[in-house]
């Protein structure tokens, strides 16, 4: 573990595009690493990414009205008549 010679904080490991530096958490204070090896940069505990979510509503549709005709009398007497 090393510490910033300016302010005294740790100096945590990070990528920067492809060299590998430590940087002071406190004043910014880059050093570049003098041994790649001996550090493991991981990201643990990612942010949540939201996800969007498409709702589609559908349209409700009329109901059919359907026209009955009334069936006279003299239909039912044809039929029982026999």
């Amino acid at each position: 573990m090393e510490f910033c010679l300016k302010c005294g904080g740790m100096l945590l490991p990070k990528k920067i595009k492809r060299a590998r530096w430590l940087v002071c958490q406190r004043c910014g204070r880059k050093t570049k690493l003098k041994k790649p090896a001996a550090y493991k940069i991981s990201e643990k505990g990612k942010e949540v990414k939201e996800v969007a979510v498409i709702v589609e509503k559908k349209k409700k549709k009329k109901p059919v009205e359907r026209e009955y005709e009334a069936e006279g009398i003299e239909y039912y007497e044809e039929m029982f008549e026999s």
